[in-house]
């Protein structure tokens, strides 16, 4: 039985107002006392460590009216024969006018936090502890070094993850709609994942994949709502640094309307 002794289990206080009452532990190390030394446990006691942030920005919504922004019909992103052939990935880029004009709180009670600009709909109220920045950013313009297949090195944005920590998960639900254009059909969804050093220059670069769906008999020319949940871990600082997308890769042609994004981050 080890010698550390638990002295002490007390109530702290409502840390986050959820009603949340930690212990406090003490990690004396009795071993050492012959010495005059003592030691701690490496305990740290994570409080708020998960937080979200949630955007309509794609950059491939078009203006359906004055302000306006979506998808008209069956028009959207098309993913065609060539990119079919050629084994391509199709990541959706951001745009900061799209969010500026798509992301307003649309709920009256509690009174919304009006100053989305450069974070979300919930306007960062909602981002973990010690997080200042926003979860997403959308005018980020350093896609130039990915070499992904059929990449386009003029896209813009990224999940932004500066200020998270090593050990940290990333869960991405990208919300879109698929119009396949032939049965049959095939669909990866994930992230595309460029991890970062210390100057900003891509080092490693692959596809996380979310989830595969099939589009059989009586698919073609329907619009499904896809809500796909992708994963990663922060294993170092250069995923911390890292930069990600929404992604698709499909084995037959389909048009997608990108919706919208959710990050969460938990510990």
């Amino acid at each position: 039985m080890s010698n550390t002794k638990i002295s002490q289990l007390s109530n702290v206080g409502n840390v986050d107002g959820s009603g949340l009452f930690l212990p406090v532990v003490d990690t004396t190390d009795t071993t050492q006392a012959a010495s005059g030394t003592t030691k701690k446990a490496d305990l740290e006691i994570v409080v708020n460590a998960s937080g979200y942030e949630f955007t309509g920005g794609f950059a491939d919504k078009t203006e359906i009216s004055s302000g306006v922004f979506g998808h008209s019909g069956n028009t959207g992103v098309n993913y065609t024969q060539a990119d079919v052939d050629a084994g391509n990935y199709r990541r959706f880029p951001l745009s900061t006018a799209v969010h500026e004009a798509v992301d307003s709180p649309y709920w009256s009670d509690p009174a919304p936090n009006t100053n989305f600009e450069g974070f979300g709909m919930f306007g960062g109220d909602h981002l973990p502890a010690g997080k200042t920045t926003t979860l997403i950013s959308y005018d980020l313009s350093d896609w130039s070094g990915s070499t992904m297949t059929g990449s386009n090195s003029s896209d813009t944005g990224s999940i932004r993850l500066d200020g998270l920590k090593v050990g940290d998960l990333v869960q991405v639900r990208f919300d879109y709609n698929i119009i396949p254009q032939v049965q049959n059909t095939t669909v990866d969804t994930g992230l595309w994942w460029a991890t970062r050093d210390n100057t900003d220059a891509i080092t490693f670069e692959f596809f996380l994949q979310g989830a595969t769906t099939f589009f059989g008999q009586g698919s073609v020319g329907v619009s499904r709502l896809q809500r796909v949940t992708s994963s990663a871990y922060l294993a170092s600082n250069e995923d911390v640094n890292a930069i990600a997308l929404p992604c698709i890769k499909s084995d037959n042609p389909v048009i997608i309307q990108p919706l919208t994004m959710l990050v969460t981050i938990t510990k």
